[in-house]
């Protein structure tokens, strides 16, 4: 269709208030910067100008209930006046969605690249392709705002919903199921679709059976039969299919490397999603039907030996991935009840790990002398800090692994233990048996230890042991949940220290943010401009006293270059080496406090979190912002996952 008038670039059926005949992305662009100069319409508008319901009939109902356009609008299904397609397409005039002719649309060949065709039509949409830096959707109910959340997470774009009917949209997922099977059949038969995610069944070995995890959620949806009560939950969780399903699930997180593995369960008929924490960020794994969602969850809480019919109640428990068939592999359960009594898993996957060389941590060289020298100490005490899951037990256990050695007598008190390393003596904490840290640490102190490491100090007890044993000639390592180093000081004292033993104990503090690398193979180079420089320098003295000559000698020498011009950022690009994201792998940023007499001295008299910063940074200290934007004239990370570490 022509998409020029007399009114300029507006298309021609939409300024007769008629549905455009949208066929392609570039009309869809215009179609949409058309429509959002447009007066809003509210139902009855919308119905007249889709000429749905005659004006007697509205008029009709504006009389005998006027709160039927408004408010309950549903009831004109219920009516037989509308069918759904008809009023979703009502509703997405109101709305202002564009609409499109699904059929005979020009659908972007690596549309469902992005979302699976089996997505597609489990959601009942067809995505057509990226236009105004949006993925935009096809769907028979764009105002829906479960459906494009799910979208959004499923894909990683921003989405865009448009409106197609649904008889249209099921034609033309049919059309392409046919087009992918003759594909598919002109490929070899190892060739298989990536979206579809080719699996090795547990226990069939390297060459056995290979099968699509599709094709598991199908079995359990076929052996599952009409239904899941809650009587039958326990026997449709011992399913063939759901056994496979949850083994494939943890066997593929683990070959991905993941971190944990998210269940979120959703009410209704609404999808419950499965997704991976990869380097920090969640990615969508698969998609399940609603009817499965009480058999997985209580196939994982068969797994980890929990109460299946309690809902009501959170849940913890752990699994030996090992006892169902798996490679060695420990996963920690956390089962959450949700609103309209659903329940979240998350699954934290504990895979026994060596520890890193302190020399791949990400550390400067200044940062990475401190630290070893902290190791080489023969007692005092060192604080790694930060959130959960910011690589402080990382930090520890490399610290250990330098002084590991058969002269000095190492005990760690882990709950759990993540890492793992000959010649430590290393104790699993158990509350229920009273194998606490604070009892650990005192059994330990009668073991003739050189070196203590507590996995967290959590109360004032676990802490004044560890600063007495400090005092008496140990090394102690732990770690604790704040925000920075001096914020950590006043914690400590806030749980009742007393500052005179705590000042003299502290050898340093080891505050700590992971964030995201850039690819070395696709990451571009990029000089800075006089006003990006400016903007850098004073971000970087954001907070901290340092005047601009110190700010910039310092970021020119962490470049390793004379002069601003000379300075280089990186930007995240994308390539086949890491999935087109840009990013591969994590990176620690840090901040490390070391203990000095001034330092020292400020803990003794309590002094405030500002003033035992600003004597550090004064000494020489990078704070957390201070490294990260570091990082980033290094071209080690780019700015936007710099501040991630820091705000």
């Amino acid at each position: 269709m022509t998409f020029t008038t007399a009114q300029g670039d507006a298309p021609a059926s939409f300024v007769a208030g008629l549905r455009a005949v949208v066929q392609t992305l570039p009309q869809l662009t215009v179609a949409q910067e058309w429509q959002r100069h447009q007066p809003i319409v509210n139902l009855r508008e919308a119905l007249q100008q889709l000429r749905l319901l005659d004006d007697a009939t509205l008029r009709q109902l504006e009389v005998e209930d006027p709160d039927l356009l408004r408010s309950r609008s549903g009831e004109l299904v219920q009516r037989l006046l509308l069918t759904d397609d008809e009023l979703h397409r009502a509703l997405a005039r109101v709305a202002g969605v564009v609409e499109v002719e699904v059929l005979g649309f020009d659908v972007d060949a690596k549309a469902f690249d992005v979302l699976p065709l089996r997505k597609a039509q489990a959601l009942h949409v067809v995505p057509l392709g990226m236009a105004n830096e949006q993925f935009v959707v096809a769907s028979c109910a764009p105002t829906s705002d479960n459906l494009h959340q799910q979208l959004r997470t499923l894909t990683g774009h921003s989405v865009a919903l448009v409106w197609a009917s649904g008889e249209a949209i099921e034609r033309r997922l049919e059309v392409q199921s046919r087009a992918e099977h003759a594909a598919q059949a002109r490929h070899a038969p190892t060739v298989v679709d990536e979206v579809h995610r080719t699996l090795i069944p547990a226990g069939s070995g390297e060459h056995g059976d290979r099968v699509l995890v599709d094709d598991l959620v199908m079995q359990a949806m076929v052996e599952l039969g009409s239904g899941a009560e809650a009587e039958q939950l326990a026997s449709a969780s011992e399913s063939a299919g759901m056994v496979r399903l949850v083994n494939e699930m943890i066997t593929e997180a683990q070959r991905l490397h993941a971190s944990d593995i998210h269940i979120e369960t959703n009410p209704g008929e609404a999808l419950t999603a499965i997704r991976f924490r990869r380097d920090g960020d969640l990615e969508p794994y698969l998609w399940l039907p609603a009817k499965l969602r009480g058999p997985l969850v209580s196939r994982i809480k068969i797994m980890a030996r929990l109460d299946i019919a309690e809902r009501r109640r959170p849940q913890d428990g752990k699994i030996d991935f090992s006892e169902f068939g798996g490679k060695a592999l420990e996963l920690r359960v956390a089962v959450m009840p949700t609103h309209d009594g659903l329940e979240d898993v998350v699954l934290r996957l504990l895979e026994s790990a060596k520890p890193l060389p302190l020399s791949r941590l990400g550390l400067q060289p200044r940062d990475l002398e401190t630290i070893a020298g902290f190791s080489q100490r023969s007692f005092g005490m060192v604080l790694a800090v930060g959130p959960t899951g910011s690589g402080k037990t990382t930090t520890l256990h490399s610290m250990l692994a330098e002084v590991n050695t058969a002269e000095r007598k190492i005990w760690t008190a882990e709950d759990p233990i993540e890492i793992t390393q000959p010649g430590l003596r290393q104790v699993q904490m158990n509350a229920k048996i009273g194998l606490t840290f604070a009892s650990a640490m005192r059994s330990f102190l009668r073991a003739d230890p050189d070196i203590i490491m507590i996995g967290e100090i959590r109360d004032a007890e676990t802490a004044k042991i560890a600063i007495e044993a400090s005092l008496t000639g140990h090394l102690v390592l732990s770690t604790l949940h704040t925000n920075n180093a001096s914020e950590s000081v006043v914690r400590l004292l806030d749980l009742g220290m007393d500052p005179m033993n705590f000042a003299d104990s502290l050898l340093g503090l080891v505050a700590q943010r992971l964030v995201r690398g850039l690819c070395p193979h696709c990451a571009q180079p990029s000089a800075m401009d006089e006003t990006a420089w400016t903007a850098l320098l004073e971000e970087y003295r954001e907070g901290s006293a340092l005047s601009l000559p110190q700010a910039q000698a310092r970021l020119l020498e962490a470049a390793g270059v004379a002069t601003p011009g000379e300075v280089q950022v990186r930007h995240a690009v994308g390539c086949e080496h890491c999935g087109s994201k840009g990013y591969k792998g994590r990176m620690g940023v840090y901040e490390i406090l070391q203990n000095s007499r001034g330092i020292k001295l400020l803990i003794q008299n309590r002094a405030r979190p500002s003033d035992i910063f600003d004597a550090a940074v004064s000494e020489g200290m990078r704070s957390l912002r201070h490294d990260a934007l570091e990082k980033v004239v290094q071209g080690r990370i780019d700015l936007k996952q710099a501040r991630l570490a820091y705000r």
